[in-house]
C-alpha cells in the first residue's frame, strides 16, 4: 500500500525580500510564511537549464507498463497483463491492467517511446502550461521531429518506422478495472471498452476520409491522457537527461524509479526495494522466467544507471530483491523538482486541482544581482543538504556548508520548512 506524491505546478508568485547574502536569502524564502495571493495567469513554469529539461507525462505509466523494453517485434506481437489486490478503506478488490497489441504492428516498444516523449515535448511547448491542449497537435515535418528525439533520418526507413510508432501508439488498446486512474473522471477507471494514448492521428500528402489531402502531421492525444496532463494528474519528466541514456532498459526504468524514490522519501528513505519478478512486469519483458535471466538482461541497465549517478554505488541485488538507492543525480532532479517557479496548486483550466506535493514559495531577494552562477550553486548546494537531513535523516556536510557561505542553522531551518510544506493527498494503488 503506497500513496501517489505528486508535484502540482501553478503560477509564479514574487515577493521582495531584504538585501542579504544568496544563502540567507534562499534559508529566509523557505522560511519565510506566505500568504496565498490571487492567481493572475495560469502560466505553468517549468524551469529548464543546461542539466533539467522537464516535461509533462501521465502519471499511470511511472507504475503501469505500456512499453516493451527494446524494439524486436518476435517479443511485441502479445499482450500485457498486470494484476494485483489493492485495499481502500478496508477493502479489497483485485485491479486489472491491460495493453492489448496491434495484430499487425505489435505492442509499443523503446524506439515508440522515444516519439511518445517527443509528442510530449511537443504538447510542453505549444501549449506553454495554458489549458486546453489543442485538440490537434502539429507534430512538424517528420524529418524535423527524428531531429527533435535524437534520431537522423535517412529519408527512407526512419521516417518509415516513425509513421509506423504512431500508428502503434493509436491503436494499441488500454484496458483498465481499477488500475489506470484519472481523477478528473472520478478516479480508477472501471471501463468495458478499450481506450488510447493517440485517439487520432493524420499525415501530410495522405487522403481524408471526405477526399481532402492532410496539409500537416498531426496527432490528438486520447482523452483520458489528456485530461490527467490537463489536470495536473503528471509526472515530470527531464526528457534531456533520458536522451543521454543509450539502454532502452534504462531509459524504461527512469520513471519507474523517479515515483518509486519519491515515495521512498515521504517515508524518511532513500532507497526502493524492488523484487525481480516486479522489475520484469514493468518491462513488460518476455522471457524472464528465473533470478539469473533477469540478473542478466538487468546488469548492463543497472550499471549504466550506477555510471550516470542516477542510483547510488552501493545498490545491489539482495537475494531475489535489487535494492536501489537514489544517487546524486535523483538528488539534483528532486532539487530541480523542489526549486521549480510556480509550485503551487492551480493552474488547471478553471477547474479545482487535484492536490499534491507542495513544499515551499518560489520567493525572489530584492537584489537580482545576487543569483549569479555561484549563487546559484550555493543554493543547490543549500538544497541538497535540506533535502538529505529532511527526507533522508543525515546529517548536514558542514565543511561543504561553510565553503559555500551557508550554515548548519540555515540548513536546518530549510529542512525544518520542507517537512512542514510537504502536504500530499493519499492516493492509493498497487504495486
Amino acid at each position: 500500500m503506497e500513496a501517489d506524491q505528486l508535484l502540482m505546478l501553478e503560477p509564479e508568485v514574487k515577493i521582495k525580500l531584504p538585501e542579504i547574502s544568496t544563502c540567507q536569502a534562499f534559508a529566509q524564502k523557505a522560511r519565510f510564511e506566505m500568504k496565498k495571493l490571487p492567481i493572475e495567469s495560469t502560466q505553468l513554469r517549468l524551469v529548464q537549464s543546461d542539466r533539467w529539461q522537464p516535461i509533462r507525462d501521465d502519471f499511470n505509466f511511472c507504475r503501469l507498463a505500456f512499453f516493451v523494453a527494446g524494439d524486436k517485434l518476435a517479443l511485441r506481437f502479445r499482450d500485457i497483463e498486470q494484476k494485483y489486490v489493492v485495499e481502500v478503506n478496508g477493502q479489497k478488490f483485485e485491479a486489472l491492467w491491460e495493453v492489448r497489441h496491434d495484430s499487425k504492428l505489435g505492442l509499443p516498444g523503446g524506439f515508440d517511446r522515444d516519439v511518445w516523449l517527443g509528442i510530449l515535448e511537443i504538447v510542453t511547448e505549444v501549449t506553454g502550461g495554458r489549458q486546453p491542449i489543442p485538440e490537434r497537435i502539429e507534430i512538424g515535418s517528420f524529418s524535423e521531429f527524428l531531429k527533435r528525439i535524437g534520431k537522423r533520418s535517412d529519408g527512407g526507413r526512419d521516417i518509415a518506422m516513425l509513421r509506423q510508432a504512431i500508428e502503434r501508439l493509436a491503436t494499441t488498446g488500454c484496458i483498465s478495472k481499477r488500475s489506470y486512474n484519472c481523477p478528473a473522471d472520478g478516479g480508477y477507471i472501471k471501463l468495458g471498452k478499450v481506450f488510447h494514448l493517440i485517439s487520432d492521428w493524420g499525415f501530410k500528402g495522405e487522403r481524408k476520409p471526405d477526399g481532402a489531402v492532410h496539409e500537416t502531421n498531426w496527432i490528438s492525444l486520447g482523452e483520458h491522457v489528456r485530461k490527467n496532463l490537463e489536470t495536473g494528474y503528471i509526472s515530470l519528466i527531464d526528457v534531456r537527461f533520458v536522451r543521454t541514456l543509450k539502454g532502452d532498459i534504462t531509459k524504461q526504468l527512469y520513471p519507474f524509479l523517479s515515483y518509486r524514490f519519491w515515495l521512498a522519501l515521504q517515508h524518511g528513505r532513500d532507497a526502493y526495494r524492488a523484487h525481480w519478478e516486479d522489475l520484469r512486469d514493468y518491462l513488460a519483458a518476455s522471457g524472464w522466467d528465473k533470478l539469473a535471466r533477469a540478473k542478466q538482461r538487468l546488469k548492463q541497465a543497472l550499471q549504466e544507471l550506477k555510471d550516470s549517478e542516477y542510483i547510488d554505488q552501493s545498490s545491489d541485488w539482495d537475494g531475489e530483491f535489487f535494492n536501489f538507492r537514489a544517487g546524486n543525480k535523483f538528488i539534483d532532479e528532486l532539487r530541480n523538482r523542489l526549486d521549480a517557479k510556480g509550485q503551487y496548486q492551480s493552474w488547471i483550466h478553471g477547474k479545482v486541482s487535484n492536490r499534491q506535493l507542495s513544499l515551499f514559495p518560489t520567493l525572489e531577494p530584492e537584489n537580482k544581482e545576487q543569483l549569479t552562477a555561484s549563487g546559484d550553486e550555493r543554493e543547490s548546494i543549500l538544497t541538497r543538504q535540506a533535502i538529505r537531513i529532511a527526507f533522508l535523516g543525515e546529517k548536514p556536510n558542514l565543511e561543504l556548508l561553510k565553503r559555500h557561505g551557508c550554515t548548519e542553522d540555515d540548513a536546518i531551518s530549510l529542512a525544518a520548512s520542507l517537512k512542514k510544506r510537504t502536504a500530499a493527498t493519499v492516493d492509493r494503488i498497487g504495486p
